[in-house]
Order: C-alpha cells, then sequence, then structure tokens
C-alpha cells in the first residue's frame, strides 16, 4: 500500500505566488491576485490621473487668478496722469522690487521658490515702451489688447495679461513665466506617483494577506482530502469553513455518502447471490454426479430433477440482477401517463398459462385507470405479487386481481387464498430471500423485495394482510396525478 505523502501546515498555506512547487494549486490564488490588483491598480492610477487633471486646471486657474490681481494692484497705483518723472519713479521701483537676481544679504533673498517672476510693461497708445522690469523683454509679450494672452518665447513661455489704463491713456501688460507653474505640475506629478506606488504596494500586501486568510479553508479541505486513507468515506468537518466552502463540503459529504452506500450494495449483492447459488449450485454437482453414475434408462428422473434446479437458478439470477439495476438507479425511471387497467390485463393474459399448469384461476377486475408511472416496472410489480400469488396459493383456487382508486390513491391488490402468513413474519416478508415457510415452493424470497422497491420509486407503499377467509393480501398504493400535470 503506497504511503500517504505528509503535508505540514507551512506547506498547505504556502504563497502561490513565492512557491513554485504549490502552482498546481495556485489557479484561485493567482486569478483573484491579478484580478484584484489589476483593479486596485487601474483605480489607483485612473483616479491619480483625474487628480493631477483637475488639479492642474486648478492650478492654472489660481496663477491666473493672482496674475488678474497683481494686474489690478498696479493698474490701481499707476492710473492717474502721470509726468516723465512718474515714469521714471515707476522704472526704478520695478527694478528694485522684480530683479532678476536679488542680493543674498537683502531683505528679499528668504523669499519663496514659487515666488512669482513677474515682467511688466507700460505702452503709450503709439506703441512706444515706456516703462519695463527687469524680466520683462524690450519687444511686446502680447498684442495691445484687453485680456488673457500666451507667447511662446525662445527662453520662457508667459501667460500675460493686459488691462487699458484710462486715466493716463497708457497700456499695461503683466506677464508671468510659466517655467513656475511647470515646476508646480511637475512636482504633483511626483507626488501623485508617489502615492500611486506606496498605494500600490500596500494593495500588494493587503491582497496577498487577506487571499491567503481566504483560502484557508480552501487549503484545508484540500489537506484533509490529501490526508484520507482510500477506504475512508467519513463526512469531512471542517472547524471553521467559509460559507463558499460549505456548499462543496455538503457535495463531498453527499458523494461519499452515495459512494458508500453504493459500496455497501455491491457488498450486499454479492452476499445475497453467494447466499442464495452456493446450496443449489452444490445440489447441481451432486445431481450431475449421481446421474453419470446411474445407467442411461434411470438418468431421465435425474436430468429432470437438474433442469428443475437450473430453471429455479436462472430465475433466481434474474431477480438478483433486477434487484441489483433498482438498487442501483440503473434502471430507467421515466414516468409516462400509462393506461394501468390495459398493463394489468396484458401481464395476466401473460401469467394464465402458467396458472392453468397449477389449476389457478386469475380474474382480474379493474376500471379505466390513468397513471403517470414507469410501464415496464409496473408491469415487474404485477408479475411479481401474481407469481408470489400462484406459488403460495392452493391447487385449484381463485386469485383476485383488483385496480381502483379512491380521491388521490390507485390501489392494486392481489389476493390468494393459501395459509397467509404468521403474523411475526409480516412485516419481514419484503426483506430479501424471506420466506413465509419452510415449504420448498421454488421461491426465492426476492419477489415482494423486488415490489417494494419498484412501489418505493413510485413514491407509493406496500402492505401485507391476511385474509379472514384463509390467504394473503397485497395492497400496493400508488398516488394519483391528473392528466393535465
Amino acid at each position: 500500500m503506497s504511503k500517504v505523502p505528509e503535508h505540514t501546515a507551512e506547506s498547505a498555506y504556502a504563497d502561490p505566488l513565492e512557491n513554485p512547487s504549490a502552482q498546481r494549486v495556485a489557479s484561485i490564488y493567482r486569478r483573484v491576485f491579478r484580478g484584484s490588483l489589476l483593479a486596485v491598480a487601474l483605480g489607483l492610477v485612473l483616479s491619480a490621473l483625474l487628480a493631477y487633471l483637475s488639479t492642474r486646471h486648478e492650478v492654472g486657474e489660481l496663477f491666473d487668478a493672482q496674475l488678474i490681481e497683481n494686474t489690478r494692484v498696479l493698474k490701481g497705483l499707476i492710473n492717474h496722469p502721470a509726468t516723465a518723472k512718474d515714469w521714471q519713479g515707476l522704472q526704478a521701483s520695478l527694478q528694485e522690487t522684480l530683479a532678476d537676481q536679488v542680493d543674498q544679504h537683502s531683505l528679499m533673498a528668504d523669499g519663496h521658490a514659487y515666488e512669482k517672476n513677474l515682467a511688466v510693461q507700460v505702452w503709450t497708445p503709439d506703441g512706444q515702451l515706456i516703462v519695463r522690469s527687469p524680466s520683462a523683454p524690450a519687444h511686446a509679450l502680447a498684442p495691445l489688447k484687453v485680456g488673457f494672452h500666451h507667447l511662446d518665447g525662445n527662453a520662457h513661455d508667459w501667460q500675460v495679461y493686459t488691462v487699458w489704463l484710462e486715466h493716463n491713456q497708457h497700456w499695461l501688460t503683466v506677464a508671468e513665466r510659466s517655467d513656475i507653474r511647470q515646476e508646480l505640475s511637475l512636482n504633483i506629478e511626483a507626488s501623485l506617483l508617489l502615492g500611486v506606488l506606496l498605494g500600490l504596494g500596500l494593495a500588494i500586501w493587503i491582497l496577498r494577506r487577506e487571499l491567503k486568510r481566504g483560502l484557508t479553508p480552501l487549503f484545508e479541505l484540500g489537506q484533509a482530502i490529501r490526508g484520507r486513507h482510500a477506504k475512508d468515506l467519513n463526512p469531512i468537518k471542517l472547524n471553521d469553513s467559509a460559507q463558499e466552502i460549505e456548499p462543496v463540503i455538503d457535495e463531498l459529504n453527499l458523494l461519499f455518502d452515495r459512494v458508500n452506500t453504493g459500496m455497501a450494495r455491491e457488498r450486499r449483492f454479492l452476499a445475497d447471490a453467494a447466499h442464495e447459488l452456493r446450496t443449489p449450485l452444490s445440489v447441481i454437482r451432486l445431481q450431475v454426479q449421481q446421474a453419470l453414475s446411474k445407467p442411461a434408462s434411470e438418468q431421465h428422473t435425474y436430468l429432470q430433477r437438474l433442469l428443475y434446479s437450473v430453471d429455479r437458478n436462472q430465475q433466481v439470477v434474474e431477480q438478483l440482477l433486477q434487484l441489483a439495476r433498482l438498487d442501483s438507479d440503473l434502471a430507467e425511471f421515466e414516468p409516462v401517463m400509462t393506461s394501468l387497467d390495459e398493463l394489468v390485463r396484458e401481464t395476466v393474459a401473460q401469467m394464465i398459462p402458467l396458472a392453468m399448469q397449477r389449476e389457478i384461476e386469475l380474474i382480474p377486475q379493474t376500471g379505466r385507470i390513468q397513471a403517470r408511472v414507469e410501464p415496464a416496472m409496473i408491469v415487474v410489480l404485477i408479475r411479481n405479487l401474481i407469481d408470489n400469488a400462484l406459488r403460495h396459493a392452493p391447487t385449484g383456487s381463485v386469485i383476485d386481481l383488483t385496480l381502483s382508486q379512491v380521491e388521490q390513491q390507485i390501489i392494486l391488490t392481489v389476493a390468494d387464498h393459501g395459509s397467509g402468513i404468521h403474523p411475526d413474519l409480516i412485516g419481514q416478508m419484503t426483506e430479501r430471500f424471506r420466506q413465509g415457510s419452510s415449504a420448498d415452493t421454488g421461491s426465492s424470497g426476492l419477489g415482494l423485495a423486488i415490489a417494494q422497491t419498484i412501489v418505493q420509486r413510485h413514491s407509493g407503499s406496500l402492505y401485507l394482510n391476511n385474509r379472514p377467509e384463509g390467504g394473503l393480501m397485497v395492497e400496493v398504493y400508488l398516488p394519483y396525478q391528473p392528466i393535465d400535470d
């Protein structure tokens, strides 16, 4: 006998993504892990992309608003009648506050990295530049037209806002370099990318951890099955099984139960066959030996006995096979609407020659009754009941067979005028190889067992009763289903 391989808890719960030898049980793990990780990654990337686009738009709006605000502040300071001296003072102020480079010892040296790099220009109505900040070029940054403009420069791109100074009749242009916006956007991109990577790493850790915990019952189930002996058909029981695993365990337990029932059925069939055929085969062997030891003139009698024994054993084998097929559900069971009265008459007609041989009269009494049954099984049922009655009815007697319907029940009755059955044995007569008397009537003790099995397949009931006037009455109750069901 091969040794069952040992599986430790560590090997049973090994991470399939880290253990290549566990790939045979890794399909669910990998599928769920990859699918979940893909969903999380797509969600993170999509949310980061939407956040970036939204933030970039809002940052642009904020910078534009501040550019307009700065322009309005400057407009409020210089929008009044001015002389050349005033323009010179404005030029000096812009030179001091918006210098390209601020001395490190200046109070402005501790400014912010995102401090706006502004360019200011003042133009006369005829297009002459009279004031500009140190960072502003000598050429126009945008058309002298009120509103926002964008300039693609060689060194820098500019966002420009231009207004008209009503009181001194000049154009004011305030521009901001776009590299500050780009730098801020790059920083936002880097922050979002870092967040995505950190979120993805955290998602991977959580997914692996939760998948291990979630699939633990499945690994435990596999370990419980691998560790079982081939003959161990007891139900599987897990201490803490998940709700999704319960149906699998239930179906496996049902399968074990069916296998156990099938094996028990086979053992019972073999025991029944051995029990029923052992003695008859020994008798046949003795009869053959006796026939061989006798002269040819005396062998006819022994051969007749031998033929009777062969016929009886043939019937036993056929009934055993029939019973085995019924027990194993191999017999087709497809109920159809059938005329039961016709089945009864046809079966009685088949049994009349055997009844006439024993000088017994069969009297069927049937009404017109249709029911949903399996016709072949019903024929076997009727034949076995009649055969049982023929074996126990005395010569010259009558066997009554009636078919009737009472409300939602169909009743089939077979009554003989034999000696009946001892009251203590009536409840055991549907068991296999059970006979009502020790008299050798050629019965195998399987007829009523087969009848009981067929009745149960039709969800019916079978009853045995001794008649007051003598004999046995077998009653079969079958459920009635209307034709239009």
